[in-house]
């Protein structure tokens, strides 16, 4: 069956969830719970990614979350499949753990957001697991009443600028989920984005992404060429595509590091393959430098801006 096209952005925002197979339970033990929460450090401190809201709840997780560097696709694949592999090795078996394909609904963060974190903590409430959701310890509502506990990478100071205390955005949780939202969740297939009409059509503007289903094939043909990745950065970096290709020793390039990384991240090449386009005998010299690069991503601002703008000028291109 046809899938829907990931819509991936540098900057935008999700709520993310996916299940178990067959809806078998994903975390048995306390510890699975933090193996978990352990990979969303690693998301954070290799791209980036600032997480709004988890919430993990046996059969299936629940996650807030923005991608700086546009990448979710790349992030769920880590997530998901380095849990998968620990989880299996912690309970002995092996096979895939989640039911496949985790679902993403693109989030209108300045209207939603605070509506979408409500929703994810409201979740063990819901289920009648607990009757408050700061009870609850595998979500992350506790940490906004007890911000000086939080892991580094949830970003709450987003979520409570709306409110005037932790204790107000508690009241808010409280009070339960609007109508419409739970309407909006109870649909079989929810909508790809959750967001007002005008929202809409600046991401469909933005990513120039079609609303149907699209074969893998069709996926495919929407990445960019390798050329068109290296003609977007020689231009930014104002440098001929010879100096990208070809490195000397013993001297930094910038521009080439950052045309590996595109490549590598845009066109789907293995570290092998680009180290092959880039003529270099290693591919973990290719491995560095893309993770020099997301940490300076999920570090440098002015970095994540210029990154931002390489790739919506690859975008402008293969388009």
């Amino acid at each position: 069956m046809a899938r829907p096209l990931r819509i991936e952005y540098p900057d935008a925002v999700y709520h993310v969830l996916n299940r178990g197979t067959a809806r078998q339970r994903v975390f048995r033990e306390p510890p699975d719970y933090q193996l978990f929460l352990a990979g969303v450090a690693e998301a954070h401190t290799r791209w980036g990614v600032e997480v709004f809201a988890y919430c993990l709840m046996g059969t299936h997780y629940h996650l807030c979350l923005r991608t700086p560097a546009g990448n979710l696709s790349r992030v769920m694949r880590h997530l998901d499949g380095t849990y998968t592999q620990r989880f299996n090795r912690a309970h002995g078996r092996d096979g895939p753990l989640f039911r496949g394909r985790y679902q993403a609904i693109l989030v209108e963060a300045e209207v939603y957001l605070t509506a979408v974190v409500r929703y994810i903590h409201w979740n063990p409430v819901q289920a009648g697991l607990v009757k408050s959701p700061e009870a609850y310890a595998w979500s992350s509502h506790h940490y906004f009443l007890s911000p000086k506990k939080a892991p580094r990478w949830l970003n709450m100071a987003e979520v409570l600028a709306p409110f005037v205390s932790s204790k107000a955005f508690h009241r808010f949780v409280l009070a339960g989920n609007e109508a419409s939202l739970e309407q909006s969740y109870a649909r079989g297939r929810q909508n790809p984005i959750l967001g007002g009409e005008r929202f809409r059509d600046w991401v469909r503007r933005k990513v120039k992404a079609p609303d149907r289903e699209h074969p893998r094939e069709q996926r495919r043909a929407l990445r960019p060429t390798e050329d068109a990745v290296l003609g977007a950065v020689a231009k930014e970096y104002g440098v001929p595509l010879a100096s990208l290709r070809e490195g000397r020793r013993g001297r930094s390039n910038e521009a080439r590091k950052v045309a590996m990384y595109f490549v590598h991240h845009l066109c789907d090449l293995t570290l092998m393959g680009t180290a092959k386009l880039f003529r270099v005998e290693s591919y973990g010299v290719v491995g560095w430098a893309c993770t020099q690069m997301r940490h300076r991503i999920a570090s440098d601002k002015r970095f994540r801006t210029r990154i931002a703008g390489i790739e919506e000028r690859i975008s402008q291109q293969k388009t």
